[in-house]
């Protein structure tokens, strides 16, 4: 994410045929209900020196949710509370991106980051199959209670939730770019039982794969 403040000259250059972007404004009213330390903290990624923002995958997935829902909110405007629902994911995102700053200032580096990264990016690669706790904690040489605690603290999830959220995320990308059927769209991802694959989709998504695809292809034709 990049943190553009009012009045500042800036130039976007295009980012070819796989980049995709999305796009914020909002003026000072929009939050004027916040004050002191609050208003701050939700304002602190444009007062950073770099104001550039790194996500992981599973972080990735957080904000692309939240996007859609602004994007859904924006398609429907007859809705009752539309300007109070846009304002809290604003909130949301805003307040995500706040403490993705404070943790990433209070990161020290060690040879163990780096092997944590290193098994990170092998499960970005490989999530489709039946990872186990303890097989990737063997990569690092250490027990698998000791490596779910690692895990935990380096990327503030568990392991489980991780590859889940991975699976998740390329299921979303597959329903949006694809016409293929949810039930092979399932097991390319790894899920072998379709009934299984709905429910985890929809504790992610908060709605069905169907229901996503539905979404999506409303919005395109509007």
């Amino acid at each position: 994410m990049i943190f553009i403040k009012k009045h500042d000259i800036h130039k976007t250059l295009e980012g070819g045929d796989l980049h995709e972007r999305a796009i914020i404004y909002f003026v000072d009213a929009f939050l004027e209900q916040y004050r002191n330390s609050h208003l701050t903290m939700l304002l602190s990624s444009f007062m950073q020196i770099h104001r550039v923002i790194d996500f992981n995958n599973l972080e990735q997935n957080y904000i692309e949710n939240i996007l859609f829902q602004m994007n859904n909110e924006y398609s429907n405007p007859n809705r009752p509370g539309q300007e109070l629902y846009f304002e809290s994911l604003l909130v949301q995102l805003l307040l995500f991106a706040s403490r993705k700053v404070t943790e990433t200032a209070k990161t020290v580096y060690s040879p163990m980051n780096e092997k944590i990264t290193e098994v990170i990016e092998y499960c970005n690669l490989h999530f489709s199959k039946a990872l186990t706790l303890k097989e990737v904690s063997s990569m690092l040489f250490i027990s698998a209670f000791h490596f779910s605690r690692l895990f935990k603290k380096y990327t503030g999830f568990n392991f489980t939730e991780y590859i889940l959220t991975l699976r998740i995320r390329e299921a979303q990308r597959l329903l949006r770019e694809t016409s293929g059927k949810v039930i092979d769209i399932a097991e390319s991802v790894g899920y072998m039982n379709i009934t299984h694959f709905n429910r985890k989709f929809k504790q992610i998504a908060k709605m069905s794969p169907l229901e996503y695809r539905k979404m999506i292809r409303a919005n395109e034709r509007k």
